[in-house]
């Protein structure tokens, strides 16, 4: 078996019963990519039939399945994916997604100016984008993100996010206090908290959908898994009251611009205090 080169970038992919979507990914990556890289695959327990379909990329030495014995949840499998992974570079991907040979570009730029965020547009099937920059979920930030949106501090989900090592690091990795939902958010509000800049790339990076969560819960029982990591971000980072003002602000927001999802958010908030 032939000795791969030591990596300049490495992919970091939760997998947890994606079936062919990890596939077509994995696929996507060896098609597009020159540079010295490696892909980290960290599987949590699949009982689907994702990592046979993926059975060739084992042979190759860029690529590297970690098997976690039990569903650890994405921030956990995460960072254990990134203590194998040895380049100086993480990207953090979701098995859902495909990235196209400008990415090399992206990667380029981030070994050059290492102390930074990057976070690439994603779009869905549709052409819509769908990562789009949200607030900080704090009342300041709402408040400047309706009236002086630069003054803002804001977040990306966790799709396809690019650090330096040193900066992962730094900033302690993903929190492991959420099992899925709001690490994201945890993870921007810690990058903002140790100033390291998040900037965007120009590379698309499709978002085919489908991943594991839809098929886990239906949309209330994902709501309530939701709203509960929510309260914990809110626990480790603000008071009682500025939790009750943030849900105050997104029940109207959801009234106003979302109506008809304003029952199973009730709902899901209610049965999330148990």
């Amino acid at each position: 078996m032939k000795t791969a080169p030591v990596p300049e970038i490495s992919i970091v992919i939760v997998n947890y019963n994606t079936k062919e979507l990890l596939r077509n990914c994995l696929e996507s990556i060896r098609r597009s990519l020159t540079l010295p890289y490696e892909v980290i695959v960290s599987d949590n327990a699949s009982s689907d039939a994702s990592l046979e379909l993926c059975a060739a990329f084992w042979e190759d030495p860029r690529f590297l399945l970690v098997r976690n014995g039990a569903n650890l949840g994405f921030a956990k499998a995460n960072n254990i994916g990134a203590s194998r992974a040895r380049g100086r570079i993480l990207h953090f991907l979701n098995p859902d997604t495909e990235i196209q040979a400008s990415m090399q570009d992206d990667y380029r730029r981030a070994l050059e100016e290492p102390h930074a965020a990057y976070v690439n547009t994603l779009y869905n099937r549709n052409g819509t984008v769908e990562n789009s920059r949200k607030p900080l979920s704090s009342l300041r930030d709402l408040f400047w993100w309706n009236v002086k949106r630069s003054k803002a501090r804001y977040w990306y989900i966790g799709a396809s996010v690019i650090l330096s090592r040193e900066d992962f690091d730094g900033i302690g990795g993903w929190s492991e206090d959420y099992f899925l939902y709001s690490e994201d958010l945890d993870l921007f509000h810690k990058l903002w908290q140790h100033e390291v800049p998040i900037k965007t790339l120009s590379s698309r990076i499709f978002h085919l959908g489908g991943g594991s969560s839809g098929r886990m819960w239906n949309t209330l029982e994902r709501e309530i898994v939701v709203q509960r990591s929510y309260r914990i971000y809110f626990k480790k980072y603000y008071s009682k009251a500025e939790y009750i003002g943030v849900k105050l602000y997104f029940l109207l927001f959801t009234l106003l611009k979302h109506p008809s999802e304003l029952p199973v958010y009730v709902k899901a908030w209610h049965r999330s205090r148990r």
